[in-house]
C-alpha cells in the first residue's frame, strides 16, 4: 500500500512529521508518490521545514527556493505547475537548511491549501536516530497543521534507552521513569509515543493524528502491531501505519478503529414475530449479532433499536454496547444507517453493519474483513459466498459521506457502484437469513 493511502493525504493538506525513523524518507516517498497519482488525488507538493535540513536534502524537491521574496511566494502556484515540487528553506548555515520565517510559513501553507498542493513540513529533528522524547523547545509544529504523524522506528526495539538508537536518551528514560540501561520494548515504545510530553506534544486540537511506525519488517511486525493496539487506546490517534518507507511499496498494514453498527430496528412483519428475539441456539438473535462484532474486534458498538426496542434492551443488558433509538424505523432501513453512524464515525476508520437475521455471521468473518481493511485500505470491504456479494460489509470513512445522505428503505449497497471494492471469500452458510416462517424453520433445524 502506498504511504500517500495510508496516511490519507488530500489535495490542500497540510501535514507535519515529527518523532524520529526517518522523517526525511517519509518526506521523500510522499513526494514522490504524490507525483505520480492523478484523478482527483493531490498532485504537487510543497516541502519545508520548521528546523533544518541537511545540506543534502535539497534534492527532495525538483525547485528549490531559499528564503524567497515575496514575488517568488506569490509565484508558487506557477512553479508547482512547472516543477510540481518544491522545497522552501530559509538560508544555509555551515551544514544545514535552515527555517523560512514564520510569516513565509503561513504564506506556504495558505497557498498550498488554495491550489491543493500538499504541504509536507519536518518538524522535528532527530540526527538519523529511531526514538527521542522532545525538549523544552521542540517540536515546532504549525498551529495550522491539519495532520500530524509522529514517527518512530521498530528497530528501536531491544536496544537499551542509552543505544545509539536513542535521541536524548535522559529525556526519554525520565518520561519512562526508567534506568537509562534499561531495554526499550512494545509497551516503553508506545508509552513514548502517546505521552503528552513525547509524541503527542505539541499537537493543536484541531490537528488529526496519524502515527507511523517504520522499519516494520518481519519479526518487527508483531510487537509492530501491539504497540498500534496500545496506542489506540489513546482516543487522540486516529491510526497507526506500519510500513518501512524505503520500499516502493511501503505500508504493510494500518490498523484503525473499526466500529460496529447492528441494524436491529425493524419490525419482521413477514415473520409475523420480532425476529431479533428469536431463540436460537440459548439467545435471541440480536445476541448473536453483537457477540460477532465484539469478538470479532470492532470499538465501539451500537445496536439501532425501533420495534421491540425494550425487548432488546433486556436481552442485550449485560453487553457493552450503546443504543440508539429510531422513532423513524418505518421509513426504511437508511434511516437507521444514518443514526448508527452518527453515532460511531467520530474517531474510526471504517464501520461494518451487522443485520440480526443472518446467524451465520460470526466473528470470524468480521475480522476477517478488518484483515483485509488493514491491509489495502478499500472503500468497501464485502463477504463474497455463492457466486455473489453478501453481507457483511465494511464501509471505509471515505464512503462515510455518501452512507450519510441514503434515504428510504436502502442499505449501504446504493453506493457499491461508486468506490473501488475488495472481496473476502465465505462459506454459503451466511446467506442465511430469516424473513418467512420456512427461514426460520430452517434455521430450527440447523440449532
Amino acid at each position: 500500500m502506498q504511504l500517500r493511502r495510508a496516511l490519507r493525504i488530500a489535495p490542500g493538506l497540510t501535514v507535519a512529521l515529527i518523532g524520529a525513523g526517518g522523517k526525511t524518507s517519509a518526506i521523500r516517498r510522499l513526494t514522490l508518490e504524490v507525483l505520480q497519482t492523478s484523478n482527483g488525488e493531490p498532485n504537487s507538493v510543497v516541502i519545508t521545514t520548521t528546523t533544518q535540513l541537511g545540506l543534502n536534502q535539497q534534492d527532495l524537491a525538483n525547485l528549490h527556493l531559499v528564503d524567497p521574496t515575496q514575488d517568488q511566494i506569490a509565484a508558487l502556484p506557477e512553479l508547482l505547475t512547472e516543477s510540481r515540487s518544491v522545497l522552501v528553506t530559509g538560508p544555509a548555515t555551515e551544514d544545514k537548511w535552515t527555517s523560512p520565517s514564520d510569516s513565509t510559513l503561513e504564506q506556504l501553507h495558505h497557498l498550498a491549501s488554495e491550489s491543493g498542493s500538499v504541504l509536507l513540513i519536518e518538524a522535528d529533528g532527530a540526527r538519523g536516530r529511531s526514538l527521542k522524547v522532545p525538549a523544552e523547545h521542540e517540536p515546532p509544529i504549525p498551529k495550522f497543521a491539519d495532520l500530524v504523524i509522529p514517527m518512530a522506528g521498530l528497530d528501536a526495539l531491544g536496544q537499551a534507552i542509552e543505544s545509539e538508537a536513542v535521541h536524548r536518551p535522559e529525556l526519554v528514560a525520565a518520561l519512562l521513569d526508567a534506568p537509562q540501561e534499561a531495554e526499550i520494548g512494545p509497551v516503553e515504545l508506545a508509552d513514548v509515543l502517546a505521552a503528552e510530553q513525547g509524541g503527542l506534544k505539541g499537537v493543536s486540537d484541531g490537528a488529526e493524528v496519524r502515527v507511523l511506525l517504520n522499519k516494520a519488517d518481519g519479526s518487527l511486525m508483531e510487537p509492530g502491531r501491539q504497540i498500534a493496539q496500545a496506542l489506540l487506546e489513546s482516543s487522540q490517534i486516529q491510526s497507526v501505519a506500519l510500513a518501512s518507507v524505503i520500499e516502493d511499496d511501503p505500508v504493510r498494514e494500518v490498523r484503525g478503529r473499526v466500529a460496529g453498527v447492528v441494524l436491529a430496528a425493524g419490525s419482521s412483519s413477514r415473520l409475523g414475530e420480532p425476529k431479533q428475539l428469536i431463540q436460537w441456539r440459548g439467545h435471541p438473535l440480536v445476541w448473536h449479532a453483537v457477540r460477532a462484532a465484539v469478538e470479532g474486534g470492532l470499538e465501539p458498538i451500537v445496536v439501532v433499536v425501533g420495534d421491540a426496542a425494550d425487548g432488546q434492551r433486556q436481552a442485550l443488558a449485560s453487553e457493552a454496547i450503546v443504543f440508539i433509538e429510531n422513532s423513524d424505523w418505518e421509513t426504511g432501513q437508511s434511516s437507521s444507517v444514518r443514526l448508527g453512524l452518527e453515532a460511531v464515525e467520530q474517531g474510526t476508520e471504517g464501520v461494518i453493519f451487522l443485520l440480526a437475521d443472518l446467524p451465520f455471521v460470526g466473528p470470524d468473518l468480521v475480522s476477517a474483513l478488518i484483515e483485509r481493511h488493514r491491509q489495502t485500505l478499500s472503500p468497501l470491504v464485502a463477504a463474497w459466498a455463492g457466486g455473489r456479494r453478501a453481507n457483511p460489509v465494511l464501509f471505509d470513512r471515505k464512503t462515510y459521506a455518501e452512507l450519510q445522505v441514503l434515504e428510504g428503505d436502502q442499505g449501504g449497497r446504493a453506493i457499491f457502484r461508486r468506490f473501488e471494492r475488495e472481496f473476502v471469500e465465505w462459506d454459503d452458510s451466511i446467506l442465511l437469513d430469516v424473513d418467512t416462517p420456512r427461514d426460520l424453520e430452517r434455521l430450527r433445524g440447523l440449532e
